[in-house]
């Protein structure tokens, strides 16, 4: 099969939409001839590779408006010859500009909405509109939950039953020893670990991480917050705030952490409770990195975080002050380490490939 994967950003921007894109391929490529449709990337080196990619100097969407290439990406739509078009997400300009002349491309078209979480924004709304108009000229979607609002708001209107896929993740073996990791950060032997791990924006929340640590009493702990710095003025807000939080702090610490996967991957191994305090997701992909590494978490109820803590996984609640009595009760309890391998991608994947063979 020739696959066609419409993705607004991929490697080597970093986030859980690229992240899932970049799994998809290399999977599929092993058997299929697949290429990238993305955003120009002054960073990106292009080697030539099995999958191939497509660059676009475009931005925007739909409510936005375009900058850049519309017509050439349009023109590629229409005159490669693929067997399959995945979209990747809705709101971005993959999809908004797909729709268009979405009932002239021959190829068999699948989305991935993930999440709409623009859905119930005003500026939206005819968006929201037009988008029923084409949705059934789509001949797959596929959702990772039947109880969020893009499963909600699609089965009404597409005339198919809708897939459900979960995200998944993958185990990375540590990169260093447990003994390793606490002479690296001069952690003490009674000291917990609690870990972040989200990109550095405004969105991820950071700073409510930083307010629950200020509410948990008797706790000696280091707070690893773990991301890529993509707000250089969010950034410097929590350096300050951490700054003042470790002064005043005697018996807990934060550290602001920029590192490598492989480094992030192994400090969540090490930790007793995994706390994420997004303020806007859909099924985050560190939930599933947490649960493979048979740590807790401690959430915010967001996205579909709620479903995991349901199945005894974590906690999740909207209180600052259940969140934190919570963490310090997580922090302070021994669990048995159980493989949780239906949230592994090499078991996720092979049902994507399945559904791209039926279609």
């Amino acid at each position: 099969m020739n696959i066609l994967i419409c993705s607004e950003f991929y490697e080597p921007h970093i986030g859980g939409v690229e992240y899932h894109s970049l799994q998809l391929a290399k999977f599929l490529q092993k058997k299929n001839h697949v290429e990238i449709a993305t955003t120009f990337e002054e960073k990106r080196k292009i080697r030539r590779e099995l999958i191939k990619i497509n660059q676009f100097k475009i931005r925007g969407n739909f409510v936005k408006g375009y900058r850049g290439d519309v017509l050439e990406y349009q023109k590629f739509l229409l005159c490669n010859k693929f067997d399959i078009i995945f979209i990747n997400a809705a709101q971005q300009w993959t999809l908004d500009l797909l729709l268009p002349i979405i009932e002239k491309i021959n190829a068999k078209k699948i989305l991935f909405p993930c999440g709409f979480s623009r859905f119930g924004n005003f500026f939206y709304i005819p968006y929201f509109f037009y988008l029923k108009k084409k949705i059934n000229y789509f001949d797959e979607i596929i959702c990772t939950s039947k109880n969020f609002k893009d499963y909600l708001f699609l089965k009404k209107i597409f005339c198919k039953k809708i897939n459900i896929i979960s995200n998944g993740s993958e185990i990375i073996k540590p990169i260093y020893s447990k003994k390793e990791f606490k002479i690296k950060y001069n952690i003490n032997q009674d000291e917990k670990i609690i870990t972040n791990i989200s990109n550095i924006k405004y969105f991820k929340g950071q700073d409510r991480s930083i307010s629950i640590l200020k509410k948990i009493k008797n706790l000696n702990c280091k707070l690893f917050l773990i991301g890529n710095n993509l707000s250089k003025i969010y950034y410097l807000i929590l350096k300050i705030l951490i700054f003042i939080f470790n002064l005043r702090s005697a018996d807990k610490k934060i550290i602001l952490l920029t590192t490598t996967r492989n480094e992030a991957m192994t400090i969540l191994q090490y930790s007793d409770v995994f706390l994420f305090t997004s303020r806007l997701e859909y099924d985050p992909l560190v939930i599933k990195e947490s649960i493979l590494s048979s740590v807790k978490f401690v959430s915010f109820d967001v996205g579909t975080v709620k479903e995991y803590a349901k199945k005894g996984f974590g906690f999740c609640s909207n209180n600052q002050v259940q969140l934190a009595n919570k963490l310090r009760e997580f922090a302070q309890t021994k669990y048995a380490k159980k493989k949780k391998l239906q949230y592994a991608w090499k078991h996720i994947l092979p049902k994507y490939h399945k559904l791209f063979k039926n279609v």
